[in-house]
């Protein structure tokens, strides 16, 4: 096993126990998050950029919406992952004076992950806290459906859970014709779930 590797291992250990005793939720050895309200969790992600002697972690948080993520991985046949990121950004993004996390086998590595965690625990929360509602994650997504990758589901799963479903049903409709292949078989889920849905509410009115 190469320096690398087991100084990745060593500090990716590290970097989690400090989350946990910040107080994130330790829900696997290696995911934490820390649930805020209405299903929606900060999200904590710990990214590794390739260095030859030393380990760089590049950390992400954003917000991993329960109901967003079961809705839309259940009608696109996907399995349901609490790792998934709903959505996320660079910490460097909300924090640009922050020293990178660059550890090397001379680090104070404990050291270097409380600081990390402590970060996330002020910095991240904050930032995940404000986006922490379908309102504030609507207008995020927006700027993100083109990237494919659960983003125009989401988007479509938020507007549903707004209840918006006119919009919902509009924004479908035209993304999959825009995106076929990619789209097409959630799109048709979505819309008989949608039509359903619409069909119990009017009949329980």
């Amino acid at each position: 096993m190469s320096l690398n590797r087991e100084l990745y291992r060593e500090v990716l250990s590290e970097c989690y126990e400090a989350l946990e005793d910040v107080g994130f939720t330790r829900y696997r050895a290696k995911s934490v998050d820390w649930p805020l309200h209405n299903g929606f969790h900060a999200w904590v992600g710990l990214n590794r950029a390739p260095e030859a002697q030393s380990v760089e972690i590049n950390p992400f948080v954003g917000i991993h919406a329960v109901q967003v993520e079961k809705l839309w991985t259940s009608l696109d046949r996907k399995p349901y992952n609490r790792s998934s990121a709903t959505y996320a950004i660079h910490m460097g993004e909300i924090a640009p004076n922050e020293r990178t996390f660059v550890f090397t086998p001379q680090s104070d590595i404990k050291a270097e992950a409380r600081r990390l965690a402590l970060l996330y625990a002020t910095v991240g929360l904050d930032y995940a806290r404000s986006i922490a509602s379908y309102d504030a994650l609507l207008t995020l997504l927006e700027k993100r459906t083109d990237m494919l990758g659960g983003y125009p589901q989401c988007l479509a799963c938020c507007l549903y859970f707004m209840g918006r479903y006119k919009e919902a049903q509009e924004f479908v409709v035209e993304f999959a014709k825009k995106e076929p292949a990619y789209f097409a078989n959630f799109a048709e889920a979505f819309l008989a779930f949608l039509g359903e849905a619409r069909s119990a509410t009017t009949t329980a009115t």
